[in-house]
């Protein structure tokens, strides 16, 4: 079992244009609609959160930087020996009156028989201003999952509790992953 947590601070504070919903609260979005219900995504009160899962993470930091929108990796699948990375991208947070948001999270992982991967790790998802308007802002850490060669192939999940401190609003996200070997791998 390897967890991985890394933060990324030089281009994590980029954010990212997304248009005002017609009600505008806030809402996430697919070609201009909103978008389905999703366990990957949360929102509640003007604070939304969502989750996606990249093989390549150096590429995602990169690709924050500009220009908009970012064009990145991301997967379902993992290969044994290969690592993933659960990333949050967050929208509303709320500023306490010195102007910065507090937002952190609890990264957890579900093996594939259901039971816990490990043991929960919080982490700082964002301590500065918030993005303007209804821009999305990235998470300053991400939560890593290596399947090592003695461990079980099948479903993981990789789940996130974040909790934007000034609100008091806590919101609960999860991206799935199915371990395969290398070489059983489908092209995605």
């Amino acid at each position: 079992m390897r967890y991985l947590i890394l933060f990324g601070l030089a281009l994590a504070g980029a954010a990212i244009a997304q248009e005002p919903p017609a009600d505008r609260t806030f809402a996430w979005q697919t070609n201009g609609e909103r978008a389905a219900p999703d366990p990957s995504r949360a929102s509640k009160d003007g604070f939304g959160v969502s989750v996606f899962v990249t093989p390549d993470i150096e590429g995602v930091w990169k690709a924050w930087g500009g220009p908009t929108p970012p064009n990145i990796s991301v997967t379902d699948q993992i290969e044994r020996g290969k690592p993933v990375h659960a990333m949050i991208v967050f929208n509303g947070c709320k500023a306490a009156a010195d102007g910065n948001c507090n937002v952190t999270g609890i990264y957890s992982i579900t093996s594939p028989d259901g039971t816990a991967y490990g043991e929960p790790h919080g982490g700082k998802i964002w301590a500065g201003p918030p993005a303007p308007g209804y821009n999305l802002q990235l998470s300053e850490g991400s939560l890593g999952l290596v399947v090592e060669p003695d461990e079980p192939l099948g479903r993981y999940m990789l789940k996130a509790s974040v909790t934007d401190h000034v609100a008091g609003i806590t919101l609960d996200v999860e991206a799935p992953v199915e371990a395969v070997e290398a070489d059983a791998k489908s092209a995605r």
